[in-house]
């Protein structure tokens, strides 16, 4: 596989560019531009800059977005909250939501919120890390198209109910406590990233379109992802979806309509100040103290250290801060033509222009 190295300055300016070119003007450009670049710095790569061609391809479809999407309060009843993201793009809509629930949450301490009629808003992980960065402990999810099997069943009734839960760092180890995952094996992005690789994947990410289990990443496309950890998995999926679905008054499994903006996607965040639950300088001490318990326990055979959850996310914002990352030559093309349909760039021009913007 074929990479481009890139500085996250020149992945965001491309990226604010794209969405300039699809007609966002900058305030919404940026927030959708943010969340795919922070994502990558994340080292999240199957969510970050890799999307933007399914965003345009959104965006281009007639009736799948609104482009003039505003986002309207249906029901402020402290501390809860209820949003209409009026079917614009989840990854301007969101990061929108969110902010407001930040800002609740600093008036009350705790923000509950649900957000219906949005659509596909990237990783979950960004915006609990935004939260978290606020000083939040949080908790973000959302429903999804149909993408899972459910434990003994065949085919897709599930979504892969991605979720994403934070706690701010102490004073010693200052990075986020926190994890953002799919309830899939594996996101659906990674069978994705294995198609375009021509690899196999493992067994037990999924079954073919008949429900045998495949390792076959074209199958399991076409079929069905499988739950993490079996009926436990399963089990977090269906309540995972259950929250951004039903309190948010959103669609669910095969009710979605993924190909128009009414697709029903639905959101749930939490956020809690834990300044509210005593002293929040005690409340780092411990942190600090829980992570050394757990960081200086006995290392297992092989094992060089033991990782705290958002520790890895953690050093990849550093080491990607400061070195750059490198992106799949296929991401780059597909990002040459978006600019090309947008106008942004000449059909004899290429990536290496658009490193210039």
């Amino acid at each position: 596989m074929n990479t481009i190295s890139v500085s996250m300055s020149q992945l965001y300016k491309i990226a604010f560019r794209l969405f300039t070119g699809m007609g966002y003007g900058e305030t919404e450009a940026a927030m959708a531009a943010e969340v795919l670049v922070e994502t990558d710095r994340r080292g999240v790569d199957t969510h970050g800059m890799a999307r933007l061609g399914f965003y345009y391809r959104t965006v281009k479809a007639e009736g799948r977005v609104n482009k003039n999407a505003q986002l309207n309060i249906l029901r402020d009843d402290p501390p809860f909250v209820m949003v209409d993201a009026d079917h614009g793009l989840g990854v301007i809509m969101a990061p929108k939501a969110v902010d407001l629930a930040v800002q609740k949450a600093k008036e009350l301490g705790i923000c509950v919120m649900g957000i219906q009629n949005s659509a596909h808003f990237g990783a979950a992980g960004y915006y609990t890390a935004k939260c978290v960065n606020h000083g939040f402990v949080s908790l973000v999810c959302s429903n999804s198209g149909p993408t899972m099997a459910p434990i003994g069943g065949k085919t897709r009734v599930l979504g892969n109910s991605p979720w994403a839960m934070g706690m701010p760092g102490g004073n010693r180890h200052p990075d986020p406590v926190m994890f953002d995952m799919a309830c899939s094996e594996v996101a659906r992005g990674k069978c994705e990233t294995a198609q375009r690789e021509g690899s196999q994947v493992p067994l037990g990410w999924g079954l073919d379109k008949d429900g045998a289990p495949s390792t076959d990443p074209t199958a399991i496309l076409q079929g069905s992802l499988l739950p993490f950890g079996g009926v436990k998995g399963y089990c977090i999926a269906l309540l995972v979806e259950a929250l951004s679905s039903m309190l948010a008054f959103a669609s669910y499994g095969n009710s979605m309509n993924m190909e128009k903006g009414n697709s029903g996607t639905g959101h749930f965040v939490l956020l809690m100040d834990p300044a509210r639950f005593g002293d929040f300088d005690s409340y780092r001490n411990g942190i600090d103290a829980y992570i050394e318990n757990i960081k200086n326990a006995p290392l297992a055979d092989g094992a060089e250290e033991i990782i705290i959850p958002g520790e890895l996310e953690a050093r990849s914002i550093r080491n990607r801060t400061e070195h750059g990352m490198e992106i799949d030559e296929v991401i780059a093309g597909s990002l040459v033509e978006v600019a090309r349909d947008t106008g942004l760039l000449s059909e004899d021009q290429d990536f290496a222009d658009m490193l210039a913007w």
